[in-house]
């Protein structure tokens, strides 16, 4: 191989590195969130009105998900908390960007962490195996 293909290839090769994202998937984060009982209806219509509508235009976002806590099968039930909010993102660094738009104070501040009764606990989580339906 001469020096100009051997230069061609490296270079190839560096820039489709560089166009794959860091990590192995998407990147998850769970928070914990203990919602005030009295405000569980609003906090459900909030995250449909607000919440959804604002995540959905940032650049990397794929998946939200609000769960409320039903039982423990094995282990101890969480103290705290009885919602867990899922958001998916493509990396970490488009999750963190969307923490510093304009969206996020209305889709997290307005529709969300008005309604929690403690301080929450967030965990990052990023994704290196799922499984999906067969078809």
């Amino acid at each position: 191989m001469n020096r100009r293909k051997a230069i061609t290839a490296l270079l190839a090769g560096t820039a489709v590195a560089a166009a794959k994202p860091s990590g192995n998937g998407p990147i998850q984060l769970h928070t914990d969130m203990h919602v005030k009982l009295e405000e569980e209806h609003q906090l459900l219509s909030d995250f449909e009105k607000l919440y959804l509508p604002a995540v959905r235009k940032a650049p990397g976002f794929i998946d939200a998900k609000l769960l409320k806590f039903e039982k423990a099968t094995i282990g101890k039930a969480p103290e705290h908390f009885n919602y867990r909010l899922i958001q998916v993102f493509a990396t970490e660094e488009q999750r963190v960007a969307w923490t510093l738009a304009e969206g996020h104070k209305t889709g997290w501040h307005v529709a969300i962490e008005k309604h929690l009764k403690v301080p929450f606990d967030a965990y990052l989580y990023s994704t290196k195996a799922e499984a999906k339906p067969a078809r």
